[in-house]
């Protein structure tokens, strides 16, 4: 697992190689979509797939598009756990996926929050969603284009994210905190930037192939 360190407090991770350029990208939020929400996830017997991740992620992998999990994890600069904790539970994430043959491309986390980072400033709002800057590395890197990048999480900031660094959309899940945050995320659609609403990762995986993202 080849990590990278960039601004102190975010970390890229370099995961499957593509074997060709990809055509689109797939970004997931972690807890609470991609994974079963726990609060904090950091212990590796907390951690379970969400239903439905492993069909959405090799549906991705077999179309040529390229998918990278986006995470804000707080629980650093909270003091609650370190990074070892978080490579170590993305390290068994990566394996479980693997096992059933799916593959993240990548992988980028920020440990920001306004009210516990040290001289929290708009270097570190950039970096925490709904700040672009996850999402900007991650197709950079990818090498695709905004508009060819969907975002699917939980939070209100996963589709405010997206619309702050351009993708196509956002597919906002009723998993983890998603019911809570439905009003929010929904108001964030525009007519060149949908917010779809799924109830779970199938759901999600039936409207993004209707979007077109999979071929």
């Amino acid at each position: 697992m080849d990590v990278v360190t960039l601004p102190a407090g975010v970390v890229y991770t370099v995961g499957a190689p593509l074997s060709a350029a990809p055509r689109a990208a797939l970004l997931l939020d972690r807890d609470g979509t991609l994974v079963r929400e726990v609060n904090y996830l950091h212990k590796l017997e907390d951690l379970r797939l969400q239903s439905g991740a492993v069909a959405l992620i090799k549906a991705a992998n077999d179309a040529g598009v390229a998918v990278a999990a986006v995470s804000n994890q707080s629980g650093i600069d909270r003091g609650m756990f370190g990074w070892d904790a978080y490579h170590a539970v993305e390290r068994e994430l990566r394996r479980r996926l693997g096992a059933r043959g799916a593959t993240l491309n990548a992988s980028v986390a920020n440990g920001f929050h306004p009210e516990h980072t040290r001289g929290w400033a708009d270097q570190h709002a950039h970096w925490r969603k709904p700040g672009p800057g996850m999402l900007q590395l991650v197709v950079e890197r990818l090498g695709v284009r905004p508009r060819r990048a969907w975002m699917v999480g939980d939070m209100a900031s996963d589709a405010q994210a997206a619309k702050a660094a351009g993708l196509a959309g956002a597919v906002h899940l009723l998993t983890g905190h998603g019911v809570r945050q439905r009003r929010d995320a929904s108001a964030l659609a525009s007519p060149d930037f949908p917010v779809l609403v799924a109830r779970s990762l199938r759901e999600a995986h039936e409207l993004l192939a209707e979007q077109g993202l999979f071929g």
